[in-house]
């Protein structure tokens, strides 16, 4: 069985909660792609509106693309990043 690898972030313009929401939907093939509240359950102690800001900041910055309500990891900014 192979070793998965993690995928970092070396992004300091980016928040601490857009970062793990990234990181999450990076590094758990299940999470490629959400909603801000399917998103919720993983961060409780986040508000709704958090979650949904941090979505919002990673559209911004080109990480998240958006179709509807829902985000979903930009795959070509992938190869940008770092495996750990």
């Amino acid at each position: 069985m192979s070793e998965r690898q993690i995928i970092t972030i070396s992004d300091d313009k980016l928040s601490c909660e857009a970062t793990a929401i990234l990181l999450r939907m990076l590094n758990f093939p299940d999470t490629d792609y959400h909603t801000a509240e399917e998103l919720c359950p993983f961060f409780e102690n986040d508000s709704l509106k958090t979650i949904r800001n941090a979505l919002n900041e990673l559209y911004d910055a080109g990480y998240l693309r958006c179709s509807g309500k829902t985000y979903m990891v930009n795959k070509l900014r992938i190869t940008q990043m770092k495996l750990a």
